[in-house]
């Protein structure tokens, strides 16, 4: 029979994976909108546009990674300080493997650019979950536990 603990930690991996989708979502949306409405009217070039659309999106995904995703039983706001910076570069990480892996097949494929680019945003989301939940956020537990049992401590014999 399954140990309950792992059950109970397997499903606390399961929620924070699917919690790191649905911010990852909310991020590629906010990170889609303000390039968008940055680079299509002109106001900036895309280039630049698409860099503060990055560091916005980064916000959005930090602060849902932070207190929903990989929350801490406590003290959860001043553990911020230790998580940004790594955070920040598996971003940084993924934006370059994204970049890099989308070059390369543009480069050494006659494959479709549209596959190419399905295949960088499958492969990013897994290799920054990963990062995250090992590294960037790695002092919390998962969100979901099942409770340790105590044994009761004997009564005194005085």
């Amino acid at each position: 029979m399954p140990d309950p603990a792992w059950r109970g930690r397997a499903a606390g991996e399961i929620l924070a994976a699917s919690r790191f989708g649905i911010v990852g979502l909310a991020a590629t949306g906010v990170h889609a909108g303000v390039a968008l409405a940055l680079a299509m009217p002109g106001i900036l070039p895309p280039l630049l546009a698409n860099t503060i659309a990055f560091l916005t999106a980064f916000t959005v995904s930090f602060a849902g990674h932070h207190f929903w995703s990989f929350p801490q039983d406590s003290d959860t706001g001043k553990r911020w300080h230790a998580r940004l910076p790594r955070f920040f570069l598996i971003a940084l990480g993924g934006f370059a493997i994204n970049s890099g892996a989308l070059a390369s097949w543009l480069t050494f494929t006659d494959w479709p650019q549209s596959a190419g680019i399905v295949v960088s945003i499958i492969v990013v989301p897994i290799v920054t979950f990963l990062g995250s939940r090992l590294w960037a956020f790695a002092d919390t537990r998962p969100a979901h536990r099942v409770p340790k049992h105590r044994i009761p401590d004997a009564p005194d014999e005085n």
